[in-house]
């Protein structure tokens, strides 16, 4: 009875203190008890009404009879309903507190036949101490009672969204009756959708209010990926005001106002002096709450929370890509889980080898090393046609496996005998027999064959993957159960069992790159300490590191097999075939289409200094800085700032005709050129020497997306690209040296943080036509600055800080006072949903009669679409009739409109033909568009118009015509133009960033889009051939349309507003995107890079022993101390102008147990060497460190220094003999040869 009046006192006690913090919430949540409070908070009633109701829900409670038992079930929801259906009158679950942890309540007899029912299915249960079985019908009795009292209270409408207990959605109007809440006592608490509920609504800080922060740790396993902030008001282990303080700060890192006055309360300050001397400035930049995580996969089941019987479940498991050199599989392994990313790699290996498999026609199914049966099951759920079978020699498999095949109802389509492949006789014939990493753990590999052979259908297949010896003899480990045999034993297997192989992939490269991990022995100590995992684990994970070295060595590969069984042909005709296939394997990155997917990615800039560091101008040297000034208050800000810095600004705005407004002040029209070649004479020609800069805003005039028209659109283009094309123009013909530096600047333009409903679409094209003048025109280049939406203060200055600093960077954006720098990475997409085609829909194909129409179209009908509209503005060709010929005969109707993407008259006129004489639509594909290779100086306005109508335009008249539609998909081919900039091709880069910009808007309001940056198609496209021969010359190959349309299909089965989609040579291609200047947009495709090769990861020295290995010998040691205060000094925060002292101990200086280990790690990757942080521990300063290094890293070059002197100093007595001189020259070259090898090395 005073339990629940406690808590709900405590609970609003810890409000009201967070809101006199100035802590107020956006939306509220309770969990059971705790909705009261939250309901009380939000205002649905008062707190004395609030105190009576729950004061007399507790007491009625505590006079129910006892009996009642709650437990916690390790399972989801539906399978939890199901078992306790015939139950339903004593128990209900009580709470949905995660993906697999549902709360059951009710009577103590029949909860206990329940918990022993699960407990036979495997399924784990932990009983709760509680006094009652709350949330279940045992709460019946009371609700008369309770529902008398909750007449008495008087209800209001929530003034701050409240998130209901019952719906798990935003409470309704209900919330506020006396119903609901007597509801509540009895339904159950819908706690993880109310987390997934918040999760959608882009929710990302949650303050757990209550005694203990156990709904934080429930809400954090509920949602699909971690980057949101947990914050707890009190910890049993830490002291309340500690606690407090703790999540106040962190509040305060993410930017949230604090009240300081509230928090001051009554306390007293009192004012001191200060010191008359100038403070030392520094700044400590906080890193932003979306940290950009690397991309790690993993292999496991349960990474967490390990159990015996799951020791053997992860050894049954093998990785795949991808890795940051330097970074630990194993830590990842005890830090981290990703939920969102387990078993990819698993999946990614069954993609591949199940590529050719019909698994309709696979009725038996038969696994010869299923380990704890994870793929049959996976194949059961998914094939309910299947009759599957397992052999393994592990009982304890066995034993788990068929706790899992019963938990899920399967044992009649699923079994798993204790038996082994190579001796035990397979019980049926079967259409598909396959095995995971098995084949190289059996000794007898022609018992193993015979086997297979002897109970493989005819036409039936063989999937492999696994380990095989390169070279031409066996490699046995007995310790390890592995028998690696080479191609030629695997090539007699195959032929005499009549096995002809389909496809052999090589992903022994991307394995090895997972594999690796330079700090393997320290970690695997770590990881093992913290899980107490026995021996035979330890073992596992060493046999991950022999199988690196032996991959990375060449001594093994590691491949993926599938054959099919062919009776019919001699043993000598698929011997020749499979020995040419084994010959002339195929790699990962012919058959992955992950390797062709990137992303534009906004990361984090932690600032250098308080600003950036300002160009070192000398005072007297004044110039001018040209101001394309918008109306409200941007320019006007940066020019007194310029002022006061003592330089000259002119500002220029827009307007219909050219004039002169003041002295430094004229306006012009941006559609005019002549408009722009009269002020650079006026103003620009005769003071060329003198220009700093120049600041385009004029951007900033668009309309926000919301109010946006076809004529407002058209006439941003005009004041943003239109006129940037006339002043590039003019400024490359008028200044010839010395170059102004541009800096284009727009507002909101960017998808900066992800669901930016408030995206100016409008703006967007303007940075595509800007990456193409950095390559243009890269003397004349500054960059493109993106200032926030949502705040207009010191905006002028953080843009006056960026355009006048030292740093490089050319595509920056603002949001929230912090900045953010675009960067080009790798794309690991996760699966969602695939999408559905609609037999009874209609799909709409601008370009349909393009190349890339006609792919698109032909694909569609090839998933079962059976209504199409292709939209051209020209007539179908001969080529294009014949397509459409032929999918018509396949049963599609197909309607040609000839029609003007970009005319709004002719886009509703064939939505009103498809209404007439189609099904709804159902998916949108916008291939129109207009492509032209054209210098940036010979580009006219009307050229520009042209280009951007059927993407710009076009693009928007298709959102607004199908906003209102419930369609499954709306694409946009768009290109890499629009990425990193394409020469000659300004207007259509300018052109695809639209659509790009457009994607984001629409997922931002909920609406379905992807645009796809496409690189060059073969055999079609937007490219013609002697385009395609340039861009192949530069790196960027052309794309197969088979793949182009398999990552269509992939991409749609996401929900990813944008991905780039080319296959790049990326070390050639940075070599001529890169030839003028360093560009940053590329930096992280470096990281990737490395990973791609081995050998390049393990042996490829880092810069710092580049350096190293260049210098004189006696300077090494002074290379190596500037180097190592400079990484120390940012371990320990110090500024690039404050590095820790040589001489200065570690500890004296800072260093701590952390960061020592942090400084271990990085030296061990960067310098490549094994140093324990033991003796870390025992050097006392940079110095003694440096010299400790020097003498390890080249202590083989020194050793053959010392023989070669001991050769001259034994031999130099005997030097003027011509015979023995002869002699000492040979050695003496010899050991010269020695060094230089390894030197080289």
């Amino acid at each position: 009875a005073y339990t629940q009046p406690a808590l709900f006192a405590i609970e609003y006690a810890l409000c009201q203190l967070w809101q006199s913090w100035g802590i107020k919430p956006d939306i509220l949540m309770g969990h059971s008890v705790g909705e009261y409070v939250a309901a009380c908070i939000a205002g649905i009633f008062s707190l004395e009404d609030g105190l009576k109701l729950i004061a007399h829900r507790g007491r009625l409670m505590q006079q129910l009879p006892s009996g009642g038992q709650m437990v916690v079930v390790r399972a989801a929801e539906a399978e939890i309903k199901s078992i306790i259906a015939p139950d339903s009158e004593q128990v209900a679950i009580a709470a949905i507190n995660g993906p697999e942890n549902v709360v059951i309540s009710g009577a103590t007899p029949e909860i206990a036949e329940i918990v022993s029912l699960l407990t036979a299915k495997g399924i784990k249960t932990t009983t709760l101490k509680v006094s009652h079985g709350f949330h279940s019908p045992l709460m019946q009795e009371m609700l008369n009672s309770f529902e008398t009292q909750a007449r008495q209270i008087s209800y209001h409408a929530p003034e701050i969204p409240i998130i209901s207990n019952v719906t798990g959605e935003r409470a309704a109007p209900s919330i506020a009756t006396a119903e609901y809440w007597v509801n509540h006592v009895i339904k159950p608490v819908r706690f993880a959708d109310s987390i997934k509920t918040l999760e959608t609504e882009d929710y990302g800080i949650f303050i757990e209010i209550g005694p203990k922060p156990i709904l934080l740790g429930m809400g954090s396993q509920c949602v699909g990926e971690n980057k949101y902030l947990w914050l707890a008001s009190l910890r049993e282990e830490v002291g309340a005001w500690e606690q407090m303080l703790c999540s106040l700060g962190k509040l305060y890192v993410q930017g949230v106002d604090i009240d300081w006055l509230g928090f001051e309360g009554d306390d007293r300050r009192n004012k001191v002096v200060l010191p008359t001397y100038p403070f030392q400035r520094q700044s400590y930049w906080i890193e932003s709450l979306e940290i950009s995580k690397p991309i790690v996969i993993d292999y496991y089941d349960e990474l967490i929370n390990f159990e015996k019987e799951d020791e053997e479940i992860i050894l049954n498991y093998a990785p795949l890509p991808q890795i940051i050199p330097g970074f630990s599989w194993l830590i990842e392994i005890s830090e981290k889980k990703h939920d969102n990313l387990l078993k990819i790699a698993q999946q990614e290996i069954r993609r591949i080898a199940y590529e050719k498999i019909d698994f309709n026609c696979c009725k038996k199914v038969l696994d010869f090393g299923c380990g704890h049966g994870t793929d049959l099951i996976d194949l059961a759920k998914n094939h309910e046609n299947m009759k599957l079978c397992g052999y393994t020699i592990s009982k304890e498999q066995v034993e788990l496996a068929h706790k899992k095949i019963n938990r899920l109802n399967l044992q009649d389509r699923v079994q798993i005998f204790n038996r082994n492949s190579s001796h035990d006789e397979f019980p049926d014939n079967y259409d598909m027999i396959y095995g995971f990493e098995v084949a190289c753990h059996v000794k007898n590999k022609e018992g193993l064959f015979t086997n297979i052979g002897n109970h493989l259908n005819q036409d039936g297949h063989l999937v492999l993957s696994d380990f095989i010896s390169s070279g031409s003899f066996s490699i046995d480990y007995d310790a390890h159960s592995s028998y690696l045999i080479p191609k030629k034993e695997w090539l007699n297997l195959l032929s005499n069992n009549n096995l002809q192989i389909v496809d052999y992939v090589d992903i022994s490269q991307e394995i090895a790159n997972w594999l690796y991990d330079p700090n393997f022995e320290n970690n695997l100590e770590y990881v093992c300490k913290k899980f107490n995992f026995s021996e035979n684990t330890k073992v596992g994970f060493k046999s991950y590191d022999n199988l690196y070295k032996m991959l990375r060595r060449g001594l093994v590969s590691y491949v993926i097999l599938s054959a099919k069984k062919q009776n019919n042909l001699p043993v000598n005709e698929i011997y020749q075939w499979n020995q040419e296939k084994l010959n002339a394997p195929l790699y990962y990155s012919d058959v992955s289409l992950q390797q062709l997917f990137y992303g534009v990615e906004w990361q984090y800039q932690i600032p250098k200094d308080k600003y950036l560091i300002k160009k070192s101008i000398p005072a007297t040297e004044q110039g001018t800085w040209l101001i394309f000034s918008d109306l409200g208050g941007v320019g006007l800000q940066l020019r007194k700032i310029i002022e006061e810095s003592g330089d000259r600004c002119v500002m220029i705005f827009p307007g219909k005709t050219y004039k002169k407004q003041g002295k430094e002040s004229w306006e012009i029209n941006p559609s005019k050129q002549d408009d722009f070649e009269f002020l650079c004479q006026e103003i620009v020609a005769t003071n060329s020497d003198s220009w700093k800069g120049i600041v385009h805003l004029w951007s900033l005039e668009s309309c926000p997306s919301v109010e946006l028209t076809t004529s407002s659109l058209e006439q941003a283009q005009r004041l943003g690209c239109g006129s940037v094309l006339h002043l590039t123009q003019v400024l490359v013909k008028n200044f010839k040296s010395i170059s102004p530096q541009l800096w284009l600047i727009t507002r909101g333009s960017q998808p900066v943080i992800s669901q930016t409903k408030e995206l100016a679409v409008a703006q967007t094209p303007l940075w595509g036509l800007g990456k193409v003048i950095s390559l243009e025109y890269p003397q004349l280049w500054g960059g493109l600055i993106d200032l926030d939406p949502k705040i207009s203060e010191n905006q002028a200055e953080m843009l006056w800080q960026n355009i006048t600093g030292t740093q490089q960077e050319a595509q920056i954006a603002f949001r929230s006072g912090k900045t953010y720098v675009a960067r080009l990475v790798k794309k690991l997409l996760p699966k969602f949903q695939p999408v559905s085609f609609d037999v009874e829909g209609t799909y709409l194909i601008t370009g349909g009669l393009g190349s890339l129409g006609l792919q698109a179209a032909q694909w569609l009908v090839s998933q079962q679409a059976k209504y199409l509209v292709l939209m051209s503005r020209s007539k179908p060709n001969e080529l294009a009739q014949a397509t459409i010929s032929k999918l018509e005969e396949r049963g599609t109707k197909i309607i040609v409109a000839e029609a003007d993407v970009s005319k709004k008259e002719d886009l509703v006129r064939v939505m009103e033909q498809m209404k007439k004489s189609m099904p709804p639509l159902k998916g949108v594909i916008h291939a129109a568009g207009v492509v032209k290779v054209q210098p940036f100086e010979e580009i006219k306005l009307n050229h520009l118009e042209a280009i951007l109508r059927p993407k710009v335009i076009g693009g928007w008249l298709l959102h607004q015509l199908t906003q209102d539609q419930e369609v499954d998909f709306f694409v946009n081919f768009s290109s890499i133009a629009a990425v990193w900039g394409s020469v000659d091709q300004a207007h259509y880069a300018a052109a695809n960033h639209f659509l790009d910009g457009l994607s984001h808007y629409r997922q931002a309001i909920g609406l379905p889009s992807n645009s796809i940056n496409w690189g060059p198609w073969a055999g079609g496209g937007m490219a013609d051939t002697e385009r395609l021969n340039w861009l192949s010359k530069i790196g960027i190959k052309s794309l197969a349309p088979e793949k182009g349309i398999a990552a269509l299909s992939e991409l749609l089965a996401t929900n990813n507003p944008q991905t780039v989609v080319a296959d790049i040579d990326w070390a050639l291609f940075k070599q001529f995107y890169e030839v003028e200047q360093k560009r940053l947009f590329l930096e992280k495709i470096d990281s990737y890079s490395k990973t791609e090769n081995v050998e390049r990861v393990s042996e490829q020295t880092s810069e710092i022993m580049k350096k190293l290995n260049e210098a004189q010998k006696n300077k090494r040691q002074q290379v190596l101390s500037y180097y190592l205060q400079i990484e120390i000094g940012k371990l320990l925060g110090f500024s690039h102008s404050l590095l820790p002292e040589l001489d200065l101990g570690l500890f004296d200086m800072g260093m701590n147990s952390l960061s020592l280990v942090e400084l271990r790690n990085l030296l061990n990757y960067s310098l490549n060497c094994s140093i324990s942080t033991a003796t870390l521990f025992d050097i006392s300063s940079i110095q003694e460190l440096s010299k400790y290094l020097i003498k390890k890293l080249f202590s083989e070059e020194q050793e053959s220094e010392d023989k070669f002197d001991k050769i001259q100093n034994e031999h130099l007595p005997n030097i003027g003999n011509l015979e023995y001189k002869e002699k000492i020259n040979d050695e003496i070259a010899e050991e010269l040869e020695k060094i230089q090898i390894l030197i080289q090395e």
